[in-house]
């Protein structure tokens, strides 16, 4: 009897114990992931009554405010007063179980309606009787060189990604085409869905925000990561390589050539400078995938870059771009795919934002920093909660490589590739760049073309695609050059205060 009764004793204290320990893994381990679900009304009716907090611009233009409407259901409705200047940023939030929220309204929702543990204050306000506020976001972004970037870019697709190389803090980041977020958060939150479907069925899917969600081949922009590979090995600025005109591939019967046909070679610094394409694809298969792959990982391919947007406007850049997947294994490139690879070509794939990230590391002697867009949160009073500090890596290669490579991009912007964009301050050695232009490998369509840029306090990647108005004419220093070039001088006439 006693036996059974110890038995009955067990089995209960083990069904407590279960029930205790799911008890937990409810209210602790997974009550974000609970809290979020798509399925959880309760937290989407308990927002509906709460004043979310204002996000501001750098200069503290207000990009995000909540004002009153007179449905009682809907008490508050956001407003966008830049509209699509910052539209990708700050996303939408619509009272609504359809639309819901996009960009910072939606990954920095808890701050806005102060749930956030470490800055949670609604409960404090329920309990006294006050009308919850939510906390306010501060970016890193400035108006005016956002809407620098918006002009010089126009009507072309592609992106704008400027970070300060000092920091990490993005200084813009656009894309066209965009959208105004005011079309989906205004009028009746149920009928949202419409200006919603409108966007999403419209050419070119204005809501994505190209800069940080879209995969692009580099072009000759990526023999950056070669040159550094290059130069932590054996090789020198002053290696040399024989002129060519053409490479021929090994194992295939086709052959490599330079822009224009032309011929080129000499010294790393000057394939560099004039772009050689048969000097970086002889390089590159010097060098091997593997060696290639690990620096393209050091400058940040393959990882999240760790900007506050949601997971879904974020991609990570490959070396070995798999579509649907992610990134490869480099070890599977060929050696022609290297020889491609090593251009920019084959399976290389960025973001707009990953190249300004390897400008700003080049601008800050080899130095990467992740990049963010919240300088700080404040709760309603204006008490600050939290403020953002800039997160450096060790340095990812060495200072006499950060010295050689630093100058080497500094002479194509000089005398090389770059000298057409006419940057004013070149002749003093404090800018750099590399221009690109990447075919797209779909027949007919004219290539992307890129230019990347760096100054002591601003680093630029600009991507347009399919070259802009110039089509197949373009070329990255006559396309996308003046637009870097307008964003970098406009953060430097403003270095006073940024």
């Amino acid at each position: 009897m006693n036996a059974a009764i110890r038995r009955i004793t067990l089995v209960l204290a083990l069904a407590l114990a279960a029930l205790f320990v799911n008890l937990n893994v409810v209210q602790l381990v997974r009550s974000e992931e609970l809290t979020d679900h798509p399925r959880n009304d309760r937290a989407f009716l308990r927002n509906l009554g709460i004043r979310r907090g204002e996000i501001l611009a750098a200069d503290g233009a207000v990009l995000a405010e909540s004002v009153r409407t007179k449905d009682d259901r809907f008490p508050w409705r956001r407003r966008y007063p830049l509209g699509d200047l910052f539209g990708h940023i700050t996303g939408y939030y619509a009272p609504s179980r359809i639309c819901r929220s996009s960009g910072l309204e939606d990954s920095m929702s808890a701050y806005l309606t102060g749930d956030q543990p470490e800055t949670a204050q609604n409960f404090v306000d329920e309990l006294l009787g006050r009308e919850p506020d939510g906390n306010v976001l501060k970016l890193t972004i400035d108006p005016a060189v956002q809407r620098v970037a918006a002009r010089a870019l126009g009507d072309q697709g592609g992106s704008v990604a400027a970070l300060d190389p000092r920091t990490g803090a993005v200084l813009a980041l656009y894309s066209t085409p965009t959208y105004n977020p005011n079309s989906i958060s205004r009028g009746n939150p149920d009928e949202c869905g419409r200006a919603l479907n409108r966007l999403e069925s419209t050419e070119g899917n204005p809501l994505r925000l190209r800069a940080t969600a879209e995969w692009y081949p580099p072009g000759s922009t990526f023999k950056i990561l070669v040159s550094a590979t290059a130069l932590q090995g054996r090789y020198s600025p002053s290696s040399s390589f024989p002129f060519r005109t053409t490479l021929n591939l090994p194992d295939t019967d086709r052959t490599l050539g330079n822009f224009g046909g032309s011929s080129c070679g000499g010294s790393l610094a000057s394939a560099l400078r004039v772009s050689c394409n048969t000097t970086f694809a002889e390089l590159g298969m010097a060098l091997g995938p593997k060696r290639l792959g690990t620096m393209a990982d050091r400058f940040g391919f393959g990882a999240d870059p760790g900007i506050e947007l949601p997971d879904v406007s974020v991609i990570p850049s490959c070396f070995v771009a798999v579509p649907g997947v992610g990134c490869g294994d480099p070890a599977t490139v060929s050696r022609p795919g290297t020889a491609y690879s090593s251009i920019g070509q084959q399976d290389v794939r960025v973001t707009a934002l990953q190249m300004a990230m390897v400008a700003a590391t080049v601008s800050s002697s080899g130095i990467l920093r992740q990049p963010y867009l919240v300088s700080a949160i404040e709760d309603p009073t204006g008490k600050p909660l939290i403020e953002t500090e800039p997160r450096p890596s060790d340095r990812i290669y060495s200072r006499k490589t950060a010295r050689e490579l630093k100058q080497m991009m500094i002479d194509v912007v000089r005398s090389g590739t770059g000298a057409v964009v006419g940057f004013q301050e070149a002749s003093r050695g404090i800018i750099g760049g590399k221009t690109g232009t990447a075919q797209t490998g779909i027949p007919g369509e004219a290539p992307h073309v890129w230019f990347v840029a760096f100054a002591p306090n601003v680093a630029v990647a600009v991507v347009v695609e399919n070259g802009g108005n110039l089509a197949d004419a373009a070329t990255g220093g006559r396309v996308a050059g003046p637009i870097a070039k307008a964003v970098l001088e406009r953060v430097r006439s403003m270095r006073g205060r940024l």
